[in-house]
């Protein structure tokens, strides 16, 4: 049994984020100032269902009340105390596990709200606590509001006090229709791991005459089992412009036309931390293709991407190219071959 005294902490359930093991039994108790209250929140939560659970209970002594049992992917977002004393009860069976869970705790006054913490992939903006107060939540570049108002009130409801609606959640989409000239697709679950069995679209459209530019800041997927597909227009009927899994992802893309298609498919088992995909709208050069990248483990040999010209690539020592074949760069200001990937030998 682990003890938690500080004002605040956090719980992590054995090698998070990575999976517990078999046979769990574990407890940890969490007890603040008397007087005071203590207030959890899920950052993240992801159990074996039904096998394996998490059980919250309230109080000490002869007066518990189990205020929650959670299984699988869902949990609250939130809980609160009604005394100063928390107690978690973790329980996993002989077989399979999940990711895990990320719980952070807070104590706190009567008179006061809890401190909702900052969000994950979020900024707050306001910090009194106290009843009137206010806090406000925006998310950051890539994720939405998947639960609660822009903006919380700390507030006497039915004599007690609380907030006037659940703490916003902001969350990675799985899929989208993006028209800004720039921004962020990633993985659903990120920072952590993407869920297994999804089918994600995206959909990228710049204004007409122009291109859009993709480029591949993290990609991890499972090795031959979840791949994100890329579309050269608005649909997954579009010429497949390259499909990608494991790590080996070109540095950048172009799409020949204003419409870009994205397709990330999981299988049921097993995952990743996936990826983070910065896209933004370019003009198309009438003389030239784009820029065709270079491949990861690779070099490329030559500079001239206008019509007719040809690049071809070589690979650092260890690895070897999937094609010989060099790029030309033709009328329709595509390249005639896909970018080749060096693979190791």
């Amino acid at each position: 049994m682990s003890n938690f005294t500080a004002p605040s902490g956090t719980v992590l359930s054995p090698d998070y984020p990575e999976g517990y093991g078999n046979n769990m039994n574990c407890v940890w108790l969490i007890q603040s100032e008397p007087g005071s209250r203590i207030h959890l929140a899920f950052n993240d939560f992801d159990l074996e269902a039904p096998y394996d659970a998490l059980t919250v209970k309230d109080g000490e002594g002869g007066e518990v009340a189990v205020i929650g049992r959670f299984s699988g992917a869902e949990s609250p977002t939130h809980l609160t105390s009604s005394t100063n004393t928390l107690r978690l009860e973790f329980q996993a069976d002989h077989s399979m596990s999940g990711r895990g869970f990320n719980i952070t705790y807070s104590s706190f006054g009567h008179n006061e709200c809890p401190d909702p913490g900052v969000p994950i992939n979020a900024r707050r903006f306001g910090d009194s606590f106290q009843l009137g107060g206010s806090v406000s939540v925006v998310c950051e570049d890539g994720f939405i509001k998947t639960q609660g108002a822009e903006t919380i009130t700390c507030q006497l409801d039915k004599g007690k006090v609380m907030w006037s609606g659940p703490i916003p959640k902001c969350e990675a989409p799985c899929g989208g229709h993006y028209s800004a000239p720039n921004g962020v697709i990633l993985s659903p679950g990120w920072p952590g791991y993407y869920k297994d069995s999804l089918s994600c679209e995206w959909v990228i459209e710049a204004e007409p005459g122009r291109s859009i530019k993709i480029t591949f800041d993290k990609f991890q997927t499972e090795l031959g089992y979840d791949f994100l597909e890329l579309h050269d227009g608005p649909n997954l009927l579009s010429p497949l412009i390259g499909s990608f899994n494991g790590t080996q992802v070109p540095q950048f893309l172009f799409s020949s036309s204003n419409f870009l298609y994205l397709l990330f498919t999981t299988d049921n088992s097993r995952s990743n931390v996936g990826f983070k995909i910065l896209y933004e709208s370019v003009t198309v050069d009438s003389y030239s293709c784009l820029d065709p990248g270079i491949p990861v483990n690779g070099i490329r040999y030559g500079q001239d991407f206008s019509i007719g010209s040809t690049v071809s690539f070589g690979c650092d020592s260890g690895y070897r190219l999937s094609h010989e074949e060099p790029l030309v760069c033709e009328k329709n200001h595509w390249w005639s071959h896909s970018l080749p990937t060096c693979d190791g030998k």
